[in-house]
């Protein structure tokens, strides 16, 4: 049979197969809103310093590779010393040699994190009213060993990476614990054992070469990584405890160049040995990694919130707050190597800031799903710190302490935070205002940038600002021991004025080593020795919808290039939004002019109308639904020469998106159809100068 300009058989065939299309798009929809997409992640990456981050990939490489060269020789000359031991049940690995000849250990941080962080008012069924559990999100894993990927909380969650050749049987079951904290399936049988990210997925590496892997890791894009492990805290110098050493610097170093990119450190197990009892009181004996200004050190609570006697306390000598957070990590049941059903159960050795971390960390992944489904982005490392600084539950000493940080980790206070996000105008506040603040003061110590908000008066107004900084100077040996000089390079500073009746305060001002045992005070000027890249000013007690003034600056030591300051700002007046219309009707629909097949067998044509006149009540707005992916209010542009497109409407209220009219019967587009194979006889052409015209037939193909 001769084919001609149109093909009504073959066009209906395809018609169905689309429409099956559709509707598996349609069952994708409502997980892709939620995932991090590659899209999401390539524009993550554009923010990423690459240069900045292949200089300090390159530079800890190198590192690495010297590193082993002196692992590698000490280990030559002393035969009778492993590189990789357990002891207390803690597995123990041999990272470098240090200059004064020294081998260094880090081991793994033993002891679990549970649902004091109200992860569970996140999940369906709690306070919120939504269901956020870590669908579509990745989180990086970093640990002693190899991860049980069959196991039955962890199939199908955890990949662990090529190329990762540490194993042992005390750090495999620490890397197979750790990730069932952060995503561990629902297991009827094993209900406390779920994963707090319990639908996410994570990339696995053992702790060899960990920078590398992760400028690798944040240069793709992601977003949160969990660390539980770090040097052995016992036997090292003085010196060490507290200081920004080469390890904190270079962390920093990577982290400024990937802006969105934040790991989770534990605080470390060795409160009370019997050296750090001694020397330190307990206090003041963070370490390597944990002492980074640009991560979150996570200390651990006992399950009745109160302080564990093992967790590792601050300050660093510097005077920064650390640990940051805590959260549960006492008795933390979850997976074991062993076997596909073996679980640690809530003892004892099932405790530690190891446990802890991992489920800040996976909190951290659920705020960041949360505030990309409401704003269709995700945060900023400093924004997702600043928040769960700005909301934790203060417990131990009034304001930050060297115990217990900011406070403990609380998911549901940070996630109203998120959905209250809104306006600062006074008639439009919606009870939280977050900004990334692209611009700086001039960095004179004196300039200012402002904002006004508009207190609800019915809670405390808190105000809370931070920013990634650049890697500070480094301690070492030499420089003596608890060295109290500002790690910061950069340094902002905030106001908050009340304007009526007129009263100024300033940010907290956390204790260094020589007051660690006293309450935080507050900052008396600017720049008053606060040497935090984290600040907080809290008004108890506001005027009810008082004016409020936030006035940022920028010290004149900070570089002039700009760096974001992110601004989190909660107990601001919440105006009342008019009421919905009725919104019983679906609206009229639109009207589609479909294309034609002309007489040279060409697509032309086709178009679609918006409904014509006020389809919509007052205070609500039309919105379209193509191919049942999803509502917009933009009109769908007529795909001329196919698929045929679906299209429905409907009527959504403007202050209240979950209110929406019945959607109208679906309009089906049906463009025209060339064929796939129709000569076409084509002008008479010359092709070359002089040369003699002919005239030839091709096989014309209409793209469907």
């Amino acid at each position: 049979m001769e084919k001609g300009c149109t093909q009504q058989s073959r066009f209906t065939a395809l018609h169905v197969v689309r429409r099956t299309a559709f509707l598996f798009v349609a069952l994708l929809f409502v997980f892709s809103l939620q995932a991090q997409s590659a899209e999401q992640r390539r524009e993550i990456q554009k923010g990423i310093n690459t240069v900045g981050l292949g200089v300090v990939k390159a530079e800890f490489l190198l590192q690495y590779q010297e590193d082993e060269e002196s692992v590698a020789d000490y280990l030559a000359r002393n035969p009778l010393v492993s590189r990789s031991f357990e002891k207390d049940g803690s597995t123990y690995f041999m990272v470098r040699v240090d200059k004064a000849g020294n081998p260094v250990f880090i081991n793994t941080k033993n002891r679990e994190s549970g649902m004091l962080i109200k992860a569970d008012q996140m999940y369906s069924g709690g306070s919120l009213g939504i269901n956020i559990t870590g669908t579509g999100m990745i989180a990086g894993v970093w640990d002693g060993g190899q991860v049980r990927a069959t196991h039955e909380l962890l199939s199908g969650r955890v990949t662990m990476q090529a190329g990762q050749t540490v194993n042992s049987a005390g750090g495999n079951d620490h890397m197979t614990h750790v990730s069932g904290t952060i995503v561990g399936k629902d297991i009827a049988a094993q209900p406390s054992a779920r994963g707090i990210a319990h639908n996410a997925t994570a990339l696995c590496y053992d702790w060899d070469n960990d920078l590398v892997e992760m400028s690798d890791f944040a240069g793709l894009g992601h977003l949160v990584s969990n660390h539980s492990y770090g040097p052995g805290n016992t036997t090292e110098p003085e010196w060490f405890f507290g200081a920004y050493d080469g390890t904190a610097r270079a962390w920093d170093a990577l982290l400024k160049n990937t802006p969105n990119y934040l790991p989770f450190i534990a605080a470390g197990n060795e409160q009370q040995s019997s050296n750090n009892r001694t020397q330190k009181l307990g206090y003041d004996i963070m370490t390597a990694s944990a002492a980074s200004k640009n991560v979150m050190t996570v200390g651990a609570l006992n399950a009745d919130k109160s302080m564990s006697d093992y967790s590792n306390w601050g300050p660093t000598d510097d005077g920064r707050v650390k640990p940051e957070i805590v959260t549960r990590g006492t008795g933390i049941n979850s997976a074991q190597y062993a076997s596909d059903n073996a679980y640690s159960g809530n003892g004892e050795n099932s405790s530690g800031t190891s446990y802890a971390t991992p489920a800040a960390a996976a909190g951290a992944l659920l705020l960041q799903q949360y505030y990309n489904s409401l704003h269709g982005s995700y945060m900023k490392a400093s924004t997702l710190k600043a928040l769960m600084l700005h909301t934790a539950e203060d417990l131990g000493q009034p304001g930050p302490d060297p115990k217990f940080g900011w406070g403990l980790l609380d998911l549901e206070k940070a996630s109203r935070a998120i959905k209250a996000k809104g306006p600062a105008f006074q008639t439009t506040s919606t009870g939280a205002y977050i900004e990334e603040i692209a611009e700086n003061p001039v960095n004179n110590s004196f300039d200012e940038i402002a904002r006004f908000v508009y207190a609800s008066g019915s809670e405390p107004l808190v105000v809370s600002i931070a920013w990634t900084d650049d890697e500070g100077t480094e301690q070492t040996a030499a420089a003596g021991v608890d060295l109290t000089a500002s790690r910061l390079v950069y340094d902002f500073d905030v106001l908050v004025r009340q304007a009526s009746p007129f009263m100024d305060r300033r940010p907290w001002k956390p204790q260094t080593m020589a007051g660690r045992l006293s309450d935080a005070t507050f900052q008396t000027g600017w720049f008053d020795g606060n040497g935090n890249n984290y600040k907080q000013v809290v008004f108890p007690t506001p005027v009810a919808n008082g004016e409020y003034r936030i006035y940022i600056r920028k010290k004149s030591t900070s570089p002039a290039t700009a760096r974001t300051i992110s601004l989190v700002v909660t107990g601001l007046k919440v105006n009342t939004p008019p009421a919905c219309p009725t919104l019983t009707a679906a609206p009229a629909n639109v009207s589609i002019t479909n294309s034609t097949c002309n007489s040279s067998c060409q697509v032309t044509g086709g178009s679609i109308s918006a409904p014509t006149g006020t389809p919509c009540p007052v205070g609500s707005t039309l919105q379209y639904n193509v191919n049942n992916t999803g509502w917009t209010s933009t009109l769908p542009t007529y795909a001329q020469t196919g698929p045929a497109q679906s299209i429905q409407t409907r009527c959504n209220c403007n202050t209240d998106n979950t209110m929406s009219s019945p959607a109208s019967a679906a309009v089906t587009s049906v463009p025209g159809d060339c064929g796939t194979s129709t000569p076409v006889t084509q002008a008479w052409a010359t092709l070359a100068t002089g040369a003699a015209p002919h005239r030839h037939q091709v096989t014309k193909k209409n793209a469907m």
